[in-house]
């Protein structure tokens, strides 16, 4: 008789022990925490085997990334696995060491203390904690934030990012051509997700002090560790939260602020179609400035185009809400917008109650994650 380690098997005889004629002996078995055994019973004097497969422990880190300083510092690693499992924790490099946790049986935690770096370079080092890789980073910081709002926060998948620091790159250069490349003036951008997969950024722009990239399609949700490269030498890294959604609406003049960068398209009784804009540049202020909606006449219908990231993966169109000027509109249409990688696009429809309300403010709630707020005129 055979079972797996996961089910009642200690050999443990209960009922009757003993009889004369037909009977049943029963017995139950433990479960098994280790490896694979097998027990015998001798009845009526003929010997029964029971064999047990051994224990299938599974076990994951988190996180699966961190950063630490130049100057050096402290970090932990938690450890989820079954009660009983045994797991080991070694550093791969001299810098890292491990100062408690180096063993343990079941669920626990690895800490772990980086040194200070005596040299410019940035540098990586690993720890293997229950067989699986914990990448810990010492270089610059830099500081990772949606391209739209510019909050510093969760990122989305997919979704449009700007890296902020110092020496990113030698030069600047935009991509011109899609696909878009992942190396930039010799620079390139490495994201490694919760689950340890890394994969080079998308680029849409490099400069010394800002890049711009998209977190790639597949990127896991969880603590992610971004490095940039600069011709094959780590110059800085962050350490993200990844998410399903982060709404970001684009302003603009790509601040995150003041006015929402969009179009209203106005639908006519006939069905003809006009899109109008609701921003435009003065060239005497040097500035961006409202170009008031106009509702029109009561058998006119006037949508809101509005330019977000991190949208795209809401968990249902109902998870959307678009706050005008205080009154709650649905969403007709929140996904990517088509052209642009990276840009999703929101659709709603303009309530008539608005008419004559001016600047308003405008943000967006998606599966409970609320975006910058930015502002549009109502005539």
């Amino acid at each position: 008789m055979s079972l797996d380690g996961g089910q009642q098997c200690s050999l443990i005889l209960f009922g009757n022990s003993s009889g004369a004629g037909n009977g049943t002996a029963e017995f139950a078995v433990g479960a098994n925490n280790g490896a694979a055994r097998a027990g015998q019973i001798l009845v009526a004097g003929q010997t029964f085997t029971v064999n047990q497969a051994a224990f299938n422990c599974a076990f994951s880190l988190s996180p699966t990334s961190m950063i630490v300083t130049t100057f050096g510092g402290p970090g932990a690693v938690d450890v989820t696995t079954q009660s009983g499992c045994a797991w080991t924790a070694v550093s791969n490099v001299p810098w890292i060491t491990i100062t408690s946790g180096a063993s343990g049986a079941g669920p626990g935690a690895v800490r772990f203390a980086g040194a200070s770096n005596p040299n410019p370079a940035a540098r990586r080092g690993t720890l293997t904690v229950a067989g699986r890789g914990m990448t810990v980073a010492q270089a610059p910081a830099i500081a990772c934030v949606s391209a739209a709002s510019f909050v510093r926060g969760a990122l989305a998948s997919e979704s449009i990012v700007a890296a902020f620091g110092a020496g990113l790159a030698q030069s600047t250069e935009v991509a011109t051509e899609q696909p878009l490349p992942t190396t930039l003036a010799g620079t390139r951008v490495s994201v490694m997700d919760s689950l340890g997969a890394e994969r080079d950024a998308s680029l849409f722009f490099v400069s010394p002090t800002q890049i711009n990239f998209q977190v790639l399609p597949g990127t896991a949700a969880g603590k992610a560790l971004v490095t940039i490269i600069h011709e094959d030498e780590m110059v800085a890294a962050g350490a993200p939260q990844i998410e399903i959604v982060s709404p970001g609406l684009f302003s603009a003049d790509a601040s995150g602020q003041g006015l929402m960068i969009g179009v209203a398209l106005r639908v006519k009784a006939d069905g003809s179609q006009l899109f109008e804009p609701i921003v435009r540049f003065d060239d005497e202020k040097r500035q961006f400035v409202a170009a008031p909606i106009d509702l029109g006449a009561a058998t006119d219908r006037v949508f809101l185009v509005l330019f977000a990231t991190g949208v795209r993966y809401r968990s249902a169109l109902s998870a959307v809400s678009v706050k005008i000027g205080g009154v709650n509109t649905d969403a007709l249409y929140a996904g990517p917008q088509g052209d642009f990688v990276g840009l999703d696009q929101l659709n709603v429809a303009l309530p008539r109650s608005l008419a004559g309300r001016g600047d308003v403010e405008v943000f967006v709630m998606v599966d409970g994650k609320e975006s910058n707020a930015l502002k549009v005129s109502i005539k």
